[in-house]
Order: C-alpha cells, then sequence, then structure tokens
C-alpha cells in the first residue's frame, strides 16, 4: 500500500484542524474559531481497507490501556472535519461530559428521535442529509405489513449501530459495546466496496456546549455520534458544486450505508407525464376498497385522518415477476441567497412558496422518501341515492337560462404524490441564528435565543390550539377562491393535505416519547411536484439483479487493499444473484481491480429484447487535501462517457450516456433490441469505481474480453433464421394437405420477405442448407424433391461432380471443336423439351393427392430430419447464405444493424529483438487477400510510438493512415499481396524485449493469409552515419546500392535534428522510383531492388508473386508526403540504384559556432578530391630554371604511377577514417539504415556514392599519363598568376592613397573585383553529356515533354496568379462598395441631423415670429394714437402750426 507524503493535519481532507492534542489525563482540548495554532504533522494513510470479518474480529480493542496508562485512542487521520456552518470550540470525550451514568453505544433498540435534541444543527445542510436518510432507511427496512414503501415483499430489518463495532465479533445481530479506550470501527460502503473506517470518540462542542454530532434525546447513547463521524469522514472526499452554496456534491448517506446505487434525476416541468409514469410503475399506489354505502355516508370532510384509519387502504404495485427493486426519493436545493441570476431567483422563489404549501421550508433542504401514488380520492364519493322509477318516466330537462354560452368544465385528473420526511411542518420560529456575532456566514441558518428553552414546552399543544391551528389552515386555504369563485378539485385537495399536515404536525409534538421515530407523510400535488423538488433520487439495490459486474481502478499514488474473492474473478456477467447488500458476497460479482490506471473499457451487449442498464460510477477527485486547498483548487469531477463503437470504423459517434460526479453516481442505459458495442472511457484524478447492474446478459471488459464475443452471430439474426426455418418446416410437414399447404406456404413468403427477383437465392440457400445437413451431394430423388417443394426447375449448382464427371466422357472426335449452328439449334430444343419434360413433374409432385406428391412428401420429411436436430445451426447458414450471395436481402430484416458490430480476428506475433537503436524494424510480412474485404490493423506494442504501415505490392501505393494508424480499407485481390511493415520510435530508454503483437479485424472470414507460415522478424540491419555538411544543392548524403539478387529492403532516415524537413528518394538512373517526405525521420516502407543481369525479369516475375514491391508506382513514408516518378521499365536489365537524402525548404540552418567544424569536413572532403597532392607540394618550391622542369617531366610518369597506389590507399582510409569513428551527437549528424531479411543480407551492399569523384581523378590520371608533368605545370601556372596578380595589386596601392577619397573607393572596388572574384561563365556554357549520345526519336520525345511540363507548369503558376489578381480585384470592390456604403451611411446621418436641426430653428424662428405677429395685433396704429391726441388736445396741434410758420 502506497502512501502519500507526510503533511500538516490541516491539509487533509480526511483530517480536521487539531490544536496539538497530547494524550495526557486531559484529553480534553479548546481551539478558538479565529486562531490558528501550528498543528502537529499527520501522515496521512492510504485507502482505507476493505472489510473482512476475520480482521475484525482479530482486532485489539485495547480496553485495559484507559485504566494503566490513561493513554486514550486517537484517530491516526486526525479530527473529523465537519461542515463550515458548525464552529467547533472544544473536543471532548463522552466520559468529560456525561457524568452521571456510564455512557452506552446504544440504549433504545425500537426507535430513535434525532429531531429534537438537534435543532442547533438543523443549520448544516450535511447534517440535515444524514438525518433524513436515517429515517428513510428505518422506514424502508422496518416497515409493517400494512404498508409497503418499496416492492420488496419481506422487509429486512436495518439497524444504524450494527455499523459500529466495538468489543464484539463481526456477527449477525452484534451489538456494540462502549469502548473506554476510545476506539471503534464503522463498516460503509464506498468505492466499491466495504470499507474499515477507525474512529475515535472525540466529540466536537461549541462555544455554548453544544454536541455538533446528530444525537438522540438520550444523550449517553453515542451510536449516531460515531456512525456520524464515519459518515463525514467518507463525505469529506467529496467536493460541492463551486458557487452553489451547498455543503455537499453528489454523495448520498444511503449509498454510504447500504451499497445501493444512486441515480440523480433532473426534474423538469416538461417531463411531467414520464415522470408520472415512472413513479406509478417503481412505487406502489394507493387504491380504495369498495365499501359499503352505510360506512361511506358516516364519514365527513372534517378529519382526513379518521377517515384513513376507518376505510383501510390497499397499497398495490404494478411490477409483476423479477423486477428490480429501487427505493425512490425526492430533494430541493437549499435557499442560496448570492445568487445572482434572476431565473434561478425566481425559480427559488417559486420553489419556496411550493413547499410552504405542503409544511416545507426551503432554508432547510433534505430529501424526502415517495411512499406511494395516488390517482384517486382519499375519501370515495358517496353514491347518489337510487332514483325512484317513476321519475324515469318522461325525465324533465334540467336548463339553465342565461344569454351566454357555458362552456363545459374541464376536470383534472387527480395525480398526487405522498412524501414522508421528519420536517414536515416543522416549525421555523424554534429555529433561529446559530451565531449572531458570526456576520460573515450570511449564509448559514443559525440558532436563535430560543434555544434555551425547554423542550417540553415547546412539545405541549393544547386543544385550543389544535382548533386554532385547523381554523387557519381552512381559512387559509378556502380565502383563495379560484378564476370562477369556486373551489375546484385541486383546492379541496389542499384544503385536504393542509388538515392532514396540521393534524400529523400536531400528532407528531405528542409522540416524541413514543417508540417511532417522526417521519411524516403528506400528498404533494404532480403539477407542484416539479417546482418543490429539483431532483430525483434513485436507489437501486444491486443484489436483486440478475446481473453484475465491478471494475476499479487505482492510481499508483492511491492504493487499496484487495481482497482475494474479488481479485480471483474475471470480468463477465454473471447469472448468480449477489446477497443483501448490508451482507454482500462478491463471490457472485464479477469484479476486477487493477493500478494502472486505464480508463478504457467496452460494453458487449446482445439482447432481441430492449435493454436496460444501471450504470453506477464513483471517483476520487480529491485526496489529501484541506479544506482551504479544497476551496482553493480547480478540480475536475471524474466523467464517464459510453459512445457506440465499432472497430470497423473511425468514425466517432455521439454519447448515449454520460455521467460527472465527485462521489457517486449513476445512469440508467436503455438500449434498443439487437446487438451494441460501447466504448466506456472514465476519468478522474485518483482512482474510479464502475459498477453495472442488469436483468439481461452483458459483457464488460478490455478488448481481450469482449472481441470474441463478437464473433457469433447475433441473437436477432438467430432468431429471424430460426422463424424461417420453422415456417419451411411447417410446409414440409403438411406438404400432403391440400388445406393448409396453400397458408403455410403464403406464410414462408411472408417470413423470409424475398421478391420475386430474389426467390432464387432462397431456393439456392435452401439446397445448400439441405447438403450441409446431410453432410453430401443429393441424390437424384432428393434433387427433385428440393425442386418440388421451392417450385424451381434449376439445379441450383447441384451435382457438380456428377457434371464434371459427364465432361470427362465427351468423345474424342467432339474435342477442340465448335459445334455448328445446326448443332445448336438441335441441342436447345432438347434442353427445352427436357426442361417442359421437368416442368411438368414439379407441378404435378407439388398437386397434392397425387402418387408423386406423396413421394416428395416423404423424402421431404426424410430430409427434414437432420436439419430439425441442429435446427439454429443450418438455419444461421441458411440465412448468411441469403445475405451474402443477395444483393438488398439485408436490408429486409431489422437484424442487418448488428452487422455493423460483427467482425473476426487473427492475432500474429513476435519478440521484440533486443537493440540500442532509437529506431527499429519489428515487422514485415506479406499478406494475400482472396477477396473483396474489410479490414483493420490493430497494434498491440509496448512502445510509445509504433507505425504501421501497408503498402500495395501491385502499385506501391501505401493505404491512408489516421493519427498514425491505418484507416480502415477495402482490400482487393492483387498478384502480389499487401506488406505490411512496422516500425517503432524507442527513444531514449532501452529496448528489454517483449512480445509485439498486430491484430487482424475483418468483418467475416476468411481473413487474409500470410505469405509464409510463420512471420519472422530477424533482420539485418546495414547502418550508416556522418556528419551534415551544407551545400548548395541541400544534399545531406547520397549512397549506392548493389544488390546480386532481387532484394527486398527497408530504407530508413534520421537527423540529429528532429525538425527538419527531408526528402528520401531512391533513384535509378537518376530517376526517381521512390520516395518519401518527413520531419525528423523518413521512412520508405519497402522496396525491391532488382539485380542486374539478364535473368531479372523472370526473377522479378517470381518475386513479385511473393509480394515484393517491384510495380511501378511511389511510396509514401512515415512524414506522409507522397512524391516521386514512375518506375523503370520492367524489361530494363540494368540497374544502378542510389539512395539520396534531401533537405527541404532550408530547414536545417547551423551555428555559427559550428563553422569551424564545418570548414574541417569540407577540408577533408576537398583533400579526398587531389591527386597529385604530394607531387605539387613538392613542385611549388621549384618554380625558376628550364632543368627544374625537365627533371619534373622526367620524374611525372615515375612518380604519377605511385601517386596513383598512395591516393588510393589514401582515399580509403580517410573515407574508411570518417564513417568507422564514432559520431560526436552534439554535432549535425544524419543515420542511413537499410533493413533486409536476415537469410538475404550477403545480397546487398550500401556504400558511399564516390562515381564522380573517381571520374575526375581517372581523368586527371589520363591526362597526366598522356602529358606528363601536365599537373605540376599547371600548379606552377596558377601559383605563378596569383604571384602576379598580387604584386599588381601592391603597385596601385600608393596611387590610389593620393587619389579623392571618392576615387579611392571606386578605384579599391575596382581593384577588389578585378582582382578577388572570379566571373562564373558556366550558366553560358553549353553543357556536355559524359558520353555522346544519340538523339533519336526518345531522346526528342523526352525533350518534348520536359518542354510540355515546363509550359504547363509556367501556365498553372500563371492561372493562380491571374486567379489571385481576379480574387484581389473582386476584393477591392468589394471594400469600395462598403467604403461608399459607409459613407452614404455617414452622409445620411448628417442630413437626417442637418433636418433635425433645421426642423429646430424653423420651429424656433416660426415661434418668434407668431409672438411678434402678435405683439403687432394687439398694439393699435400709430396714426390712430395721433389721431386720437389730436382730437384731445386740438390747441397745442395749433400752436405748433402757427410756430412753425413764424420761423
Amino acid at each position: 500500500m502506497s502512501k502519500s507524503p507526510k503533511k500538516k493535519a490541516s491539509s487533509s481532507s480526511l483530517v480536521a484542524s487539531s490544536p496539538g492534542h497530547s494524550p495526557k489525563k486531559e484529553a480534553s482540548s479548546v481551539v478558538s474559531a479565529s486562531e490558528s495554532p501550528e498543528e502537529p504533522k499527520k501522515i496521512l494513510i492510504s485507502l482505507w481497507p476493505e472489510w473482512s470479518d476475520t480482521e475484525v474480529n482479530a482486532e485489539k480493542w485495547d480496553a485495559t490501556k484507559a485504566s494503566k496508562e490513561n493513554k486514550l485512542f486517537d484517530d491516526p487521520e486526525g479530527k473529523v472535519e465537519l461542515p463550515a456552518s458548525l464552529r467547533i470550540h472544544t473536543w471532548k470525550r463522552p466520559s468529560e461530559y456525561i457524568l452521571n451514568k456510564t455512557p452506552v453505544v446504544v440504549d433504545n433498540k425500537s426507535a430513535f428521535d434525532l429531531t429534537s435534541a438537534n435543532e442547533h444543527l438543523l443549520s448544516s445542510e450535511l447534517i440535515r442529509w444524514v438525518i433524513s436518510e436515517f429515517y428513510i432507511l428505518w422506514k424502508v427496512y422496518n416497515t409493517g405489513d400494512d404498508k409497503a414503501v418499496s416492492t420488496e415483499t419481506v422487509p429486512n430489518l436495518w439497524r444504524p449501530w450494527e455499523h459500529i463495532y466495538s468489543l464484539c465479533k463481526a456477527e449477525k445481530d452484534h451489538m456494540p459495546l462502549y469502548n473506554a479506550y476510545g476506539k471503534y470501527v464503522i463498516k460503509l460502503y464506498w468505492m466499491g466496496s466495504w470499507r474499515k473506517i477507525t474512529v475515535d470518540d472525540m466529540l466536537p462542542f461549541d462555544k455554548d456546549d453544544n454536541l455538533l454530532l446528530p444525537a438522540t434525546t438520550n444523550q449517553s447513547e453515542l451510536w449516531p455520534m460515531l456512525l456520524a463521524k464515519g459518515i463525514l469522514k467518507v463525505a469529506s472526499t467529496d467536493i460541492p458544486v463551486s458557487g452553489s452554496g451547498r455543503e455537499i456534491g453528489d454523495f448520498t448517506v444511503i449509498h454510504c450505508l447500504t451499497g445501493w446505487i444512486p441515480e440523480i434525476i433532473p426534474l423538469k416541468s416538461w417531463y411531467t407525464g414520464k415522470i408520472w409514469e415512472f413513479l406509478r410503475n417503481n412505487i406502489p399506489q394507493f387504491q380504495l376498497e369498495e365499501e359499503s354505502s352505510e360506512e361511506k355516508s358516516t364519514t365527513t370532510d372534517s378529519n382526513v385522518n379518521e377517515i384513513k384509519s376507518e376505510s383501510p387502504t390497499v397499497l398495490k404495485s404494478r411490477a409483476t415477476g423479477p423486477i428490480p427493486q429501487m427505493v425512490v426519493c425526492a430533494s430541493y436545493q437549499p435557499l442560496h441567497l448570492l445568487e445572482k441570476r434572476t431565473s434561478v431567483l425566481t425559480r427559488m422563489a417559486d420553489s419556496s412558496e411550493s413547499l410552504r404549501q405542503y409544511g416545507l421550508s426551503q432554508l432547510f433542504s433534505h430529501p424526502v422518501l415517495l411512499t406511494c401514488t395516488r390517482d384517486c380520492p382519499l375519501v370515495a364519493p358517496p353514491k347518489e341515492p337510487p332514483v325512484p322509477q317513476w321519475k324515469l318516466i318522461r325525465p324533465r330537462k334540467q336548463t339553465n337560462i342565461t344569454d351566454e354560452p357555458k362552456e363545459p368544465t374541464v376536470q383534472k385528473p387527480e395525480q398526487f404524490i405522498e412524501v414522508s420526511s421528519p420536517f414536515i411542518n416543522f416549525k421555523l420560529m424554534t429555529m433561529a441564528a446559530h451565531d449572531i456575532e458570526d456576520d460573515h456566514t450570511r449564509n448559514d441558518i443559525t440558532q436563535s435565543s430560543l434555544n434555551t428553552l425547554d423542550i417540553n414546552e415547546t412539545t405541549q399543544v393544547t386543544a385550543e390550539d389544535k382548533k386554532k391551528d385547523d381554523s387557519i389552515a381552512n381559512e387559509g386555504v378556502e380565502s383563495t377562491p379560484g378564476p370562477d369563485k369556486e373551489i375546484d378539485g385541486k383546492d379541496k385537495e389542499r384544503v385536504q393535505t393542509a388538515k392532514e399536515s396540521s393534524a400529523a404536525f400536531l400528532q407528531s409534538q405528542d409522540a416524541l416519547a413514543s417508540d417511532k421515530p417522526l417521519l411524516l407523510e403528506t400528498w404533494v400535488d404532480l403539477h407542484n411536484f416539479t417546482k418543490c423538488f429539483q431532483t430525483l433520487l434513485i436507489f437501486h439495490k444491486p443484489n436483486t439483479y440478475a446481473h453484475q459486474c465491478k471494475t476499479s481502478h487505482f492510481k499508483n499514488s492511491v492504493s487499496s487493499r484487495l481482497s482475494a474473492a474479488a481479485l480471483s474473478n474475471a470480468v463477465a456477467s454473471t447469472h448468480s444473484v449477489a446477497a443483501p447488500a448490508r451482507q454482500p458476497d462478491l463471490n457472485g460479482i464479477a469484479y476486477t481491480q487493477s493500478a494502472d490506471g486505464r480508463g478504457t473499457h467496452f460494453l458487449f451487449v446482445d439482447n432481441p429484447l430492449p435493454t436496460e442498464i444501471v450504470v453506477g460510477f464513483s471517483a476520487i477527485v480529491h485526496w489529501g487535501e484541506g479544506v482551504e486547498e479544497k476551496k482553493e483548487s480547480s478540480t475536475r469531477p471524474g466523467s464517464l462517457t459510453a459512445k457506440p463503437f465499432s472497430w470497423k470504423s473511425i468514425a466517432s459517434e455521439l454519447p448515449v450516456a454520460q455521467i460527472q460526479t465527485t462521489a457517486s453516481k449513476a445512469v440508467l442505459l436503455s438500449l434498443p433490441p439487437g446487438r451494441h458495442v460501447l466504448h466506456v472511457h472514465t476519468s478522474a484524478s485518483f482512482s474510479v469505481h464502475i459498477h453495472l447492474c442488469s436483468m439481461s446478459p452483458f459483457v464488460f471488459g478490455d478488448e481481450e474480453t469482449v472481441m470474441p464475443h463478437l464473433d457469433k452471430e447475433s441473437l436477432r439474426f438467430c432468431e429471424q433464421a430460426v422463424m424461417i426455418v420453422r415456417a419451411l418446416g411447417r410446409v414440409i410437414s403438411c406438404f400432403s394437405d391440400p388445406e393448409e399447404l396453400p397458408s403455410t406456404t403464403k406464410e414462408l413468403e411472408k417470413t423470409h420477405g424475398v421478391g420475386i427477383q430474389q426467390q432464387g437465392v432462397f431456393n439456392e440457400a435452401v439446397y445448400h442448407m439441405f447438403c450441409s445437413a446431410l453432410g453430401r451431394k443429393l441424390t437424384s430423388e432428393e434433387l427433385f424433391a428440393v425442386q418440388t417443394l421451392t417450385g424451381d426447375p434449376l439445379p441450383h449448382g447441384s451435382n457438380d461432380k456428377a457434371m464434371d464427371a459427364r465432361s470427362d466422357d465427351t468423345p474424342e472426335r467432339w474435342n477442340g471443336r465448335q459445334a455448328t449452328d445446326k448443332e445448336m439449334q438441335a441441342a436447345t430444343v432438347l434442353q427445352a423439351g427436357w426442361k417442359g419434360y421437368l416442368v411438368r413433374e414439379i407441378l404435378t409432385a407439388a398437386r397434392p393427392g397425387t402418387k408423386e406428391n406423396l413421394s416428395v412428401a416423404k423424402t421431404l420429411q426424410e430430409m427434414w430430419a437432420p436439419v430439425e436436430s441442429e435446427m439454429e445451426k443450418h438455419a444461421v447458414s441458411l440465412l448468411r447464405h441469403m445475405v451474402v450471395n443477395g444483393e438488398g436481402i439485408a436490408e429486409l430484416y431489422p437484424c442487418r444493424e448488428d452487422e455493423y458490430n460483427r467482425i473476426t480476428f487473427t492475432d500474429y506475433s513476435v519478440p521484440i529483438p533486443e537493440a540500442a537503436n532509437s529506431w527499429i524494424l519489428i515487422f514485415r510480412e506479406v499478406f494475400h487477400v482472396p477477396k473483396n474485404m474489410l479490414l483493420v490493423p490493430k497494434i498491440f506494442s509496448p512502445f510509445p510510438v509504433c507505425i504501421v504501415h501497408v503498402i500495395n505490392n501491385d502499385t506501391l501505393e501505401e493505404i491512408p493512415r489516421v493519427f498514425n494508424r491505418v484507416e480502415p480499407y477495402i482490400y482487393t485481390p492483387n498478384k502480389g499481396g499487401y506488406t505490411f511493415v512496422a516500425e517503432a520510435h524507442t527513444g531514449d530508454s532501452p529496448v528489454i524485449g517483449g512480445q509485439w503483437r498486430m491484430r487482424l479485424i475483418g468483418s467475416r472470414e476468411p481473413l487474409p493469409q500470410l505469405a509464409r507460415e510463420t512471420p519472422s522478424n530477424i533482420f539485418s540491419v546495414k547502418e550508416l552515419k556522418g556528419y551534415y555538411i551544407p551545400n548548395q544543392k541541400n544534399i545531406i548524403c547520397r549512397h549506392v546500392i548493389k544488390v546480386s539478387s532481387d532484394h527486398s529492403a527497408t530504407v530508413q532516415f534520421q537527423t540529429s535534428k528532429s525538425d527538419v524537413y527531408i526528402k528520401l528518394s531512391i533513384l535509378d538512373h537518376e530517376k526517381e522510383v521512390a520516395s518519401s517526405q518527413g520531419k525528423g525521420h523518413v521512412t520508405i516502407p519497402v522496396y525491391c531492388f532488382l539485380a542486374s543481369n539478364g535473368g531479372s525479369v523472370a526473377q522479378a516475375g517470381a518475386r513479385q508473386d511473393q509480394g515484393s514491391l517491384t510495380a511501378e508506382g511511389r511510396v509514401t513514408g512515415g512524414g506522409g508526403g507522397k512524391e516521386g516518378s514512375d518506375q523503370h521499365p520492367k524489361d530494363t536489365l540494368f540497374h544502378k540504384y542510389y539512395i539520396q537524402a534531401e533537405v527541404l525548404q532550408e530547414s536545417w540552418p547551423l551555428d555559427e559556432s559550428l563553422s569551424s567544424f564545418i570548414q574541417k569536413l569540407r577540408d577533408i572532403e576537398r583533400s579526398e578530391m587531389r591527386v597529385f597532392g604530394d607531387i605539387l607540394d613538392g613542385a611549388s618550391t621549384s618554380l625558376d630554371t628550364d632543368q627544374q622542369n625537365k627533371e619534373g617531366h622526367k620524374s611525372a610518369p615515375k612518380s604519377t604511377h605511385k601517386a596513383k597506389e598512395r591516393e588510393k590507399d589514401k582515399q580509403a582510409s580517410k573515407s574508411s577514417s570518417i564513417m568507422d569513428q564514432s559520431l560526436d551527437v552534439s554535432k549535425p549528424h544524419w543515420i542511413l539504415r537499410v533493413v533486409s531479411d536476415h537469410s538475404e543480407a550477403e545480397s546487398i551492399e550500401v556504400k558511399k556514392d564516390t562515381e564522380r569523384l573517381e571520374e575526375i581523378r581517372a581523368m586527371k590520371l589520363a591526362w597526366e599519363a598522356a602529358e606528363p608533368g601536365r599537373a605540376a605545370k599547371a600548379h606552377q601556372t596558377r601559383l605563378r598568376y596569383l604571384k602576379e596578380l598580387q604584386e599588381h595589386a601592391e603597385s596601385k596601392e600608393p596611387a590610389a592613397e593620393t587619389d579623392t577619397q571618392p576615387q579611392s573607393q571606386q578605384s579599391g572596388e575596382f581593384t577588389q573585383n578585378t582582382g578577388n572574384n572570379y566571373i562564373d561563365y558556366t550558366p553560358f556554357i553549353r553543357k556536355s553529356l559524359p558520353q555522346p549520345r544519340l538523339k533519336d526519336e526518345e531522346v526528342e520525345e523526352e525533350q518534348r515533354r520536359e518542354r510540355s511540363e515546363k509550359f504547363q507548369s509556367f501556365r498553372l503558376i500563371w492561372d493562380n496568379i491571374l486567379e489571385q489578381r481576379k480574387q484581389e480585384k473582386i476584393a477591392r470592390k468589394e471594400m469600395m462598395k462598403r467604403q461608399l456604403e459607409t459613407y452614404i451611411g455617414f452622409q445620411d446621418t448628417m442630413d437626417a441631423y442637418r433636418q433635425k436641426m433645421l426642423q429646430a430653428r424653423d420651429a424656433f424662428r416660426s415661434r418668434t415670429l407668431e409672438g411678434v405677429s402678435h405683439k403687432k395685433m394687439e398694439e393699435p396704429p400709430i396714426e390712430t394714437v395721433e389721431q386720437v391726441e389730436l382730437e384731445k388736445n386740438p390747441t397745442v396741434v395749433q400752436s405748433s402750426g402757427r410756430g412753425g410758420k413764424k420761423k
């Protein structure tokens, strides 16, 4: 068992904050909520071990240590982590706060009450779920015979304290005892098995000295606290959804206590009909017994509970047969006040309002149990009184006089669901804040000061209070009439529900001291059900399913001890039923566990009926994290995805089931009839567990487990075939019955369903079925009987051997000659006459009552006996023959969909050779395909990178690959077959060995045949290495291939730099015959090199039959690029092969730091090209006299001869030294590998291409032989020229210094250009071939083809340029159009603003003018004013007049 590294106690998910507890006399410790003292480091142990009765029986409880050493037991995992809403202040032992009497684990064995004494804990959602699910399990298991909650007929008693073990043996009906040492063992279900969880008896208290764990009214009873501590440990592995305001995620207490698989279904209002049907089919149904009219007349609507007691009800379940048992619950989310989304707040408000109608509160969310459904009234309506007979004579019609049309009232069907909960009508006034001072915990519902009141006072309710509550409930419901101001059926039910709930609540207050727990019931309308509750919790009981399968996967960081029984079982479905959930027996369940962390499984189902599989999924998403670390970390939930899968297709289907959970969740997988294969992928941070349950058989596991089951025919195919054969048998049984024969014949035609055009295929299939059943060819009587049965005179391909024997008896004079027209006409007349006779005989024998009919019927009965003995086998062969040979017949049957998942396969395995290379060739074999078939190769390799190439040997084309995997491909028969080549990249890790396996998957047999008996992987590798020297042609290396016989080889090339684009080519006479491109490495999977001799053509044909690649075409390598030209003609007698590697796109740049190393390599190459190096070095010193030249001429022939031998030895030594020396891996280098069969390794030779160098050397030697001393003279002339050039340049330097700066620059440039630069005239010189070649028609055709290719490439480039210009022109037009539209838009906007401004100005102007006009109209004219003044003062006017005249 692996252990995690040491962490602080505060950082563990299973360890709560502990204040450095020291095991001394005082066991308690106090920690303030604000303080954070340094915690001692705790070692996080591994996963809780699986439960074992033997280990528990041998457990040392160490009860004596408590009295001797005063050292009590402390949980090694630390303190239990409590919800954030509960503030821990003190940890105490039971002996510290229970002083009056001795603590006990169990005091009351008949009942318990967990609500009265735990009101201060109900602010925690997790504690409410624990209490509610305790009550739910108690009701499910311990309900009497008068009312059944689930479909279980015989209830099993469940006692919660039986999960606790202390000072007792692990046996049935054990009783745990109080352990003074403080050590207890809890048995809980987690991650697919029952676990042993050890806890101590340290109990948390708050600052008001209230116990923070559930407790009964008897404070000395310890089982609720101990069991809650174990549950809180398991719950700490769950993580709630971030931002949801919840304390738990998908964790359920019922799953932890029983092992039932929880399925969580969200409730939506638009699925109300489906929800109602599901609940009616899976939980009991409320029904009324028929009563007499006298009993019903005495009942009233005043008290619903009294009606229930007086009129007994019957709870029936619609389930019949072995239907799986399940428990159905519902839950709703707590009130989250910090929610910002308006839609969520609206739903929360509606849910809160609906919950209040039924006595529930959204502040205290918890699961409720759904006990039954009801579609009838609680009280049967009274029967109408009998009508007297005299009133039935001419009865009056009741008329309603009104002037408005009367709409018919639509009565809503009664659909109610009974829910049970301990918190129905729970007094909200008794609940208050837990701690008013903690303002930062706004989401927590706290306790008020009413907590100090006595509990007995709150439970005393007088009769008057009851009446008041009833009247308030009645008034509250009846004061809200409907639109028609009439109380409809729904309001009546609401009244009854309110009465029932209030009465039940009042009774519950009086029953606190009773022997039964408080679990109240109320009826919820289906319409409000989806408003009140958000999720439906369905707990499936695994032990009631006929077939189960479990599998677990733990990563290396987390391990678990597995039981021996669990490990011994294989992954498969089982027909045995396990033991009850409380004591499961894993021997009847398929169970596997692995520690490799794989998350890929396959599920196979083949069922002619619809299949339902419960898929339970558990995940550990965090381990060893504290509360703060969990908040900060963004842990992804575990996920499970199930998709339809087929090995014959690479298309990805949509998932049919998805699960995301942080604890445990299930989904019901519903599959239609037929054969299905699902790919199940799981992922989680630490570990996963999958549990599958179904009433139908299935297979679950890896590929090795599932694939062998896919080779058989599907069940639907077999059923369809058996139906056809049985219909055929009924025809044979009544073949002589004139009354039954027509109907059975029509039934047979309806069963097989083929048309008239495909009738011949069915007749031929019947013939082959009888031949297979009898194991021989049919006799003439049997053949005639089959022809009569099918009504077809054709021979159905029978008597082939007899026909072959007849062909051998042909007279000699007919051999080698063709029949004349008269002979053909005569034969046609004879055949027509014989066919007519046969048809008449068949019609006579098919007529019931004739002698021939009786004989045929007897023969058919005798032939039918062996068919009937193995009916399914022969039926499958009949239908398979029809499907294979008849086009479109498979579409007539529903089983055609099952062919998608039918496969057959065969494996080919070879041992992996031990090699030190980073690349190895593992497999290379040739397969021959007999007919068209779909094949998929699948590789099982220990290497991380293993690539398979499939080459068509006739065309040299490679089968396409997708993500380095060969895609499903339809292989057609060819002459050379297909070569399968597998290469592996090992990287830096050494190859230790192992087994490599290739699986060929096809639809049906026969599969491809191997060219030889067994595959072999013994190869010979010729490896060549070298440094990379950049050059103008971008050629990395070039090697010559010489073969003595036809040879198949694989060529691989790789570079030291992984991102270099390279091209590997095979040339024949400088003509590319195969090529491949890649990045960093490239492979030509296989190529056949032909020998250069006269018999190569015949050998090539023979090798081609064996599967070697000799056809024309191209090869695609590991890089994926496909290039190359046509291969050489097959009639070529001389071959000259080269292997050449090139750098593409200048993708191998070298650093400047390597320049000296590259120059050194170039000097070595340059020295290899020198022929007379020693002579030239000696002759360079003698340049003066002719005597020295003569001596040089005389000594030249001797030295030339010696130079030849010396140069050959020097070249060989240099080349060998460069190749043999170990490469410096830090320098740019390459590796070339040529792999061939070990038996043919001697027939191939690979060496460096030095042909050009040898030609230059031979040319120089020839010149020296023709003119001795030529090399020395040329060398002296060159030295003389260089010396003169240097002197000429030095003489011009003083003159250049007196000139101006521009002239000096120009002259310097001219001198530099004339002195140092050498003009290359080679592009302007016409090139010549090394050997003269006659320009014939073939050469002209080749030149013409080259010119046409150049023209075509230029035309293609030109067309591309024109197209690009056209697109640019269109783009410019579009841009201009957009600019114009933008300008028009701006102009319109400006016009609008301008018009608006003008309108405002005009309005202001009009208002101004209007005001002026009004003012003018109000003022009198000036003339009128003057006239009035003159009339008033005429003397003033006259005096003014005289004065004017006087002046």
